[in-house]
């Protein structure tokens, strides 16, 4: 095609698919109907403001709290079409009965109009039975983010032996997150579906970071820089009310007004949704509308506002880490949003780091979980060398039957930090075995460590670790 010529033709109908300017040119054309239905005010109102016809692009809803009115506004919308000669579906038109016991039908053109218990508009599924109307949306996009790791798993994300979970995370924040919180901004969650998406959310992290399932969910965050779920539904309300308050003489600013001076913290309103958000993070409060907006619109302010979001956060991460015994190996102290543990910062090595990161958040299985497990009906003595329990510091230090293993990566590691440290600090990394093994784990605590030092010490320890794995598992088949 790219070397044939063909002929021109002119658009003399329609909107161009998928153009940047058919919306708007859209609501031109549409135009005329909504001013109609708002001129006589058919349809629902929030107090004195009218909301009966919200529209995008083509897709229409008419909202009344009378079925006879709906009926109205369906005749009217028919008269509009029939004068400007287009059609509308009835089969692609449907009314949805919200809470409402009595039974009518609805018709446009003669054709009646289905009822069913759900309707999907604008990639929302409303219900007719449930509170809130949204009880299917999280569960679809739990399934919907789900379908999409699938899809993702020929580039690479599967865990152990896919890409390393940096690029992993990567791929997650580009692919899966936009489609597991589309439109969930928009509705009210509860709690149920708030940990429902975190609990998908934490699992899809650990899988790609092979923990197990009994890491604590503070140390999966940490240590890959993300932050919960629920943040980035927080910073994707924040987004949509400075999008609000920004829309001069609209009605989604006329109803913002409205609903922040005549709601109370008990109401269901999406606003006060609002109040409590920036309460939470110490932001402006919404009522302060004039003093937000000045600060939303300014160039770093919407970096403010996610940079205050996640420090909430990864404080509210680090509090709970501090609080987890099995975490004493792990430097959490110093993690940031977007920032990798240098424990993953090696792209080639992610079988290796496995390992590792398990024995830093203290899931590596060793004999003394199998007895803490069994409530201490199997022996928590080492059973390659049988002289004391088997806990990590025995495991990567002690054991006699792992020593030739292990006394090449020390010597290597011991002849690297001779030569990047002080005399001294080299006596007290390696005369306490409490350091040794906390240099082993995790040496971006100490911050006498340059990043090209961490990373060698990395290189060693990962190496080290991984190599004791495997032969205590030959050494148990």
């Amino acid at each position: 095609m790219a070397r044939t010529n063909v002929r021109t033709f002119l658009e003399s109908q329609g909107v161009r698919q998928g153009g940047v300017w058919s919306p708007t040119a859209y609501k031109i054309f549409i135009n005329s109907l909504l001013t109609t239905l708002e001129t006589y005010r058919l349809g629902s109102h929030i107090g004195s403001i009218y909301v009966g016809v919200p529209t995008v692009a083509d897709d229409v809803t008419l909202v009344s709290n009378c079925p006879y009115e709906i009926q109205s506004m369906l005749d009217l919308q028919t008269f509009h079409a029939n004068k400007f000669r287009y059609l509308i579906s009835s089969q692609k038109s449907c009314v949805l009965n919200y809470r409402c016991a009595d039974s009518f039908d609805w018709s446009i053109n003669g054709e009646i109009l289905d009822t069913p218990e759900n309707a999907v508009h604008l990639g929302i599924k409303r219900d007719k039975l449930s509170r809130l109307g949204t009880k299917e949306v999280v569960p679809g996009r739990i399934q919907l983010a789900r379908q999409t790791v699938y899809s993702l798993m020929g580039a690479g994300l599967y865990g152990l032996n896919g890409v390393n979970p940096k690029v992993s995370l990567h791929l997650i924040r580009c692919y899966v997150i936009p489609r597991l919180l589309y439109g969930l901004e928009v509705i009210l969650l509860s709690k149920t579906d708030i940990s429902n998406l975190t609990i998908y959310f934490v699992k899809l992290l650990k899988r790609i970071q092979h923990l197990p399932d009994r890491t604590a969910n503070a140390a999966v965050l940490l240590l890959i820089g993300q932050i919960p779920i629920e943040a980035e539904i927080h910073k994707r309300i924040l987004g949509i009310f400075r999008n609000i308050i920004d829309n001069d003489n609209s009605v989604e600013r006329d109803l913002a007004f409205r609903q922040l001076a005549m709601k109370t913290e008990s109401s269901n309103s999406w606003f006060r949704k609002v109040v409590t958000i920036t309460e939470l993070y110490d932001l402006p409060s919404p009522h302060l509308m004039i003093y937000l907006s000045t600060l939303l619109q300014s160039q770093n302010g919407k970096k403010l506002v996610n940079s205050l979001v996640n420090y909430y956060w990864i404080t509210k991460l680090k509090s709970e880490a501090s609080e987890k015994s099995s975490l004493n190996l792990l430097n959490y102290t110093d993690a940031e949003f977007g920032s990798i543990h240098s424990i993953w910062n090696e792209p080639y090595s992610t079988l290796r780091a496995c390992i590792k990161s398990k024995l830093a958040c203290n899931t590596y299985t060793l004999q003394c979980d199998k007895s803490k497990f069994s409530k201490r009906q199997i022996s928590a003595i080492c059973p390659l060398c049988g002289i004391e329990d088997e806990n990590r510091l025995h495991f990567i230090l002690r054991c006699s039957s792992l020593d030739n293993v292990r006394n090449s990566f020390i010597q290597s590691l011991k002849t690297f930090i001779k030569d990047v440290v002080t005399t001294k600090l080299y006596d007290e990394l390696f005369s306490s075995e409490i350091n040794t093994l906390q240099l082993i784990i995790d040496c971006s605590v100490f911050h006498f460590l340059s990043r090209g030092d961490v990373f060698k010490v990395e290189c060693i320890t990962r190496g080290l670790c991984f190599k004791l794995h495997q032969v205590r598992s030959n050494l148990l088949r």
